[in-house]
């Protein structure tokens, strides 16, 4: 792996993830999220975001969270993105278009499973949560794109995520409290305004990068 250039991470390195095969999956993933949440990584990876314009355009505002593509291989479609989680709000219960992988940098939140649905649809009814766990510094794990799940994140939380190529076009997501729920889907299918509405732009990506300063992940 090198630091600097386009290839902040080898491509045959990510071209060889084990997305179908969880417990390889774990371990390759660890090891992987260890390295890119150093000092080193991080600082070159902001680096080239900001002097990549085709990144930057990627990296947007979503409803919870901000999110930086710091990484986007075309070939094997595999991201590494850094989030922040802005407010505290509960999380609705969601699947993924991808399977990935997660590591928290600063901050924490309360992660609520409620299992594994290969066939979700906005009629599926959940139950409670059948497991609920804290996501503190240094923790991570490996979440396959039919795992049903929530967060809900102390603000400015910040975690690395690893996530692969996409394994369907649409993605549903839940409230509990009403009871509704609806599909969301990828930027191949969605309007370009409203993609362009989303977007962080430099200076607010640089604002990221001086939280991860404050936060004592970078120097």
């Amino acid at each position: 792996m090198t630091a600097t250039g386009d290839q902040l991470i080898d491509p045959a390195r990510l071209a060889a993830l084990a997305w179908e095969d969880l417990p390889v999956l774990h371990d390759q993933l660890a090891e992987l999220l260890e390295e890119l949440s150093t000092e080193e990584w991080l600082g070159a990876a902001f680096d080239h975001v900001l002097a990549t314009p085709d990144l930057l355009v990627q990296s947007e505002r979503l409803q919870e969270l901000d999110r930086v593509v710091l990484v986007n291989d075309a070939a094997s479609g595999v991201r590494v993105r850094l989030h922040v989680f802005r407010d505290r709000e509960f999380d609705r219960p969601h699947n993924h278009r991808w399977t990935f992988g997660n590591r928290v940098l600063a901050g924490s939140y309360r992660h609520y499973l409620y299992g594994d649905y290969e066939e979700l649809t906005t009629d599926t009814k959940l139950g409670e949560p059948f497991m609920v766990r804290d996501e503190t510094p240094g923790t991570g794990y490996v979440i396959r794109h039919t795992l049903v799940h929530s967060v809900a994140a102390v603000p400015d939380t910040t975690s690395l995520i690893v996530r692969g190529p996409a394994a369907k076009d649409r993605f549903v997501v839940m409230n509990n409290e009403t009871g509704e729920a609806w599909w969301q889907y990828g930027h191949t299918v969605e309007d370009e305004a409203e993609i362009a509405k989303r977007r962080l732009g430099a200076e607010k990506v640089s604002g990221i990068r001086d939280l991860l300063v404050r936060q004592g992940v970078l120097h």
